[in-house]
């Protein structure tokens, strides 16, 4: 499992989501986490935006961290 920090980004795979997000980590707790939608596929617009942008991930369901190029 990863060393999941909050306030870095990460590709997850939310519950009740049919595709990966990448997402900011706003909140951790034993099994999961809080993470807000930056980026996600458009056939999940419907659940990502009823959800307001905060989805609950399993930590084993945070795959990568997603370096910011600038």
């Amino acid at each position: 499992m990863l060393n999941i920090e909050v306030g870095k980004s990460y590709i997850c795979k939310p519950i009740g989501v049919t595709n990966e997000v990448v997402g900011y980590i706003e909140h951790t707790y034993t099994n999961t986490a809080v993470v807000l939608v930056e980026s996600y596929e458009q056939c999940d617009h419907f659940v990502i935006d009823e959800k307001q942008f905060r989805v609950l991930v399993k930590l084993t369901d945070i795959y990568a961290p997603v370096e910011m190029v600038s």
